[in-house]
């Protein structure tokens, strides 16, 4: 079995991000988040206002006008001016609105539990994002210390090589052969450098940090990877159909749909309406004080109070509402079929997940296999050439083909560990290593 690559860290008071920080971090900060959370508010404020809609308004007017011109006295005209105007308070309450506020309280109440899973569902797919950019920083640091394990190699190969060389034991081209393994072998560490520093840069830019300076995450000291396989994808299918944000939502979305088609319909009843009114008005005029009635007089005199009743019958709207009612109805039926076809997308994202899975356990083990086998034969190999029996040129491919087969376990370990994680995420578990 191939021995797990040990990371250490040496001691530094830089921060080392952990998966489960990254996640939180992107939870608090991405951009696409924020914007949804803004969708939230408004669709709750949306719900607020539903219920305000059920109290009465209460508005307050008034009007004032001054007219100027003459006016005759006696036999003589008179330059004459008159004010008059009028204060009230008003008040409208629906008693009765054919269900419609109820039912657009219902809607309203629907698509905020909607927005709130989409909500969900975009934080989900931005920590399934991280992980997987996480992982590929964790593979691309191992495959560092790989090729830096084969740099270190070969380095030592080249002196012992001069040495056999010095003396006469071997000839000058086996030395040329293992110095240009070693110069591919350091351009091996530059490329993997820069694979890992481009992983660290991806990993930034998902989190929308301003610079990439000094990030740097948690290296684990070995990663536990699953001995044995999982669940089989109907048992993840319904665990996942009902905890999944998406699946909800378009739950919700339907339910909305039922209750705007129930509001449309409310479109036919009668409605009735209550409304109040109190208020005075006033006159003056100037120049005649036999009708300026004191301004506080007028307005105790001709106050007055009215209530009133309004029903009101639709009869003939155009196909107005008929129009609104089966377009209500197209849309509960489009929502049925965009409920249906989440659930059947879930269960296509889930088999094929698993079937990922299967497959990437399987070729994780035959790697595993490959990577113990090419590196007992390198030991032997190398053995060999220590003591002249085989040519550099025999060498050299038995190391190449150890650091492939070594490059290619890792590989084949870290898409494994990352497609339990999707499966793990169906389940409805926390994303964390």
């Amino acid at each position: 079995m191939v021995a797990p690559i040990i990371f250490s860290e040496g001691i530094s008071a830089q921060k080392l991000w952990t998966l489960e920080e990254c996640i939180g971090y992107a939870l608090d900060n991405n951009l696409q988040i924020k914007r949804q959370e803004l969708q939230t508010e408004v669709a709750k404020n949306n719900l607020d206002q539903s219920k305000l809609n059920f109290l009465p308004d209460l508005g307050a007017n008034g009007d004032h006008q001054i007219g100027t011109g003459p006016n005759q006295n006696s036999l003589t005209f008179n330059q004459t001016t008159t004010s008059e105007g009028n204060m009230y308070l008003s008040s409208h309450f629906s008693v009765f609105k054919g269900f419609q506020k109820i039912n657009n309280l219902r809607t309203s109440k629907y698509n905020y539990l909607g927005t709130k899973e989409n909500l969900e569902k975009a934080k989900n797919n931005i920590s399934l994002t991280i992980a997987s950019a996480y992982l590929q920083i964790l593979f691309s640091n191992e495959l560092l210390d790989v090729s830096k394990n084969q740099l270190v190699i070969s380095d030592l190969q080249v002196e012992k090589t001069q040495k056999l060389v010095d003396v006469g034991n071997l000839a000058k081209g086996s030395l040329l052969e293992i110095q240009a393994q070693a110069a591919a072998d350091e351009a091996s560490v530059t490329s993997s450098q820069n694979q890992l520093n481009l992983s660290y840069i991806s990993l930034a830019q998902i989190l929308d940090l301003d610079t990439v300076s000094n990030f740097k995450i948690y290296i684990p000291s070995e990663l536990n990877v699953p001995s044995n396989f999982f669940d089989d994808p109907d048992s993840i299918y319904r665990i996942a159909v009902n905890n999944l944000p998406e699946i909800k939502s378009a739950e919700y979305q339907l339910k909305s749909s039922q209750f705007q088609l129930a509001s449309a319909r409310g479109s036919r009843y009668p409605t009735l309406d209550l409304s109040g009114t109190i208020g005075s008005n006033y006159y003056l005029k100037s120049n005649d004080s036999t009708i300026n009635t004191p301004f506080g007089k007028q307005l105790n005199d001709q106050f007055y109070k009215q209530v009133s009743l309004t029903l009101n019958i639709p009869i003939f709207t155009k196909y107005v509402t008929q129009t609104n009612i089966s377009n209500a109805k197209i849309d509960v039926k489009d929502n049925e079929f965009a409920l249906k076809q989440a659930q059947l997308s879930l269960r296509k994202e889930i088999e094929q997940a698993y079937a990922d899975a299967l497959a990437a356990f399987q070729n994780y083990k035959s790697r595993e296999k490959s990577a113990d086998a090419y590196e007992e034969n390198f030991k032997y190999v190398q053995q060999k050439f220590d003591v002249g029996l085989i040519n550099s040129v025999d060498y050299n491919v038995a190391k190449n083909n150890y650091t492939k087969a070594k490059s290619d376990f890792l590989q084949a370990k870290y898409e494994f560990i990352f497609k339990t994680k999707i499966l793990e995420f169906y389940k409805g578990n926390a994303i964390k290593l």
